[in-house]
């Protein structure tokens, strides 16, 4: 369960294949929710790309749910993957970082060359397949820009991946997407959050610093 909805594991009948059912409430949504929500299901169908998920069908249903039934990477999701790196007390080879970075900015580049800013990259929106192949997922708040030079200028996303013109509550571009991959690269690299702090201000104070943290 999630602020938007619950996500369900499926089966379809005839393929015998798993899929992932994403049931987002319409009837008590906002309008900004409603939108975000079906802007999700129009995002994905126009999607192709082996680093990101797919997408199989969405149908509004009379008991007020939307219901967008999307592909199920069977490895879950990137942020508990490296949680059980760090428990182990192992970091990743350089071949492993190296692999996930370029598929993770593969599937990047296919979103911001259709103009479409993804706005809440996380390890927990990236997915892994049984092989160990990115999925980038939850295009729930992507907005698709009108042209390469518009920008967006709502406050929304992780604060941990968050850049600095966000909090500065100036516009922000691709470069925000940007800023927040970096952001996982170092978390695939150390197993920690890049920005970190106990309070959200002196998290907003180190990521406006733009300080780098040091590497380990």
């Amino acid at each position: 369960k999630g602020s938007y909805g619950e996500v369900h594991l499926i089966k379809h009948k005839r393929e015998k294949k798993q899929y992932v059912i994403k049931k987002l409430a319409l009837l008590k949504a906002s309008k900004r929710e409603r939108k975000a929500a079906e802007l999700e299901a129009k995002l994905l169908s126009k999607l192709k790309h082996p680093n990101i998920v797919s997408y199989k069908d969405s149908f509004e249903h009379d008991d007020g749910f939307l219901y967008i039934v999307m592909g199920f990477a069977e490895g879950g999701d990137l942020y508990t993957k490296l949680r059980e790196y760090r428990d182990r007390n192992e970091v990743l080879s350089e071949v492993q970082v190296v692999r996930w970075f370029i598929q993770i900015c593969m599937a990047i580049q296919y979103l911001h060359q259709r103009h479409i800013l993804h706005r809440d990259l996380k390890t927990q929106n990236i997915f892994l397949t049984k092989t160990q192949m990115i999925k980038v997922g939850d295009l729930g708040i992507a907005k698709v820009l009108d042209g390469a030079s518009d920008m967006a200028t709502t406050l929304i996303g992780t604060p941990y991946y968050m850049s600095p013109e966000l909090f500065s509550n100036k516009p922000y571009n691709y470069k925000s997407d940007i800023w927040a991959l970096g952001c996982c690269v170092y978390e695939i690299m150390t197993l920690k959050h890049a920005f970190n702090a106990k309070d959200m201000n002196s998290l907003v104070y180190k990521i406006l610093k733009k300080k780098m943290p040091r590497m380990p």
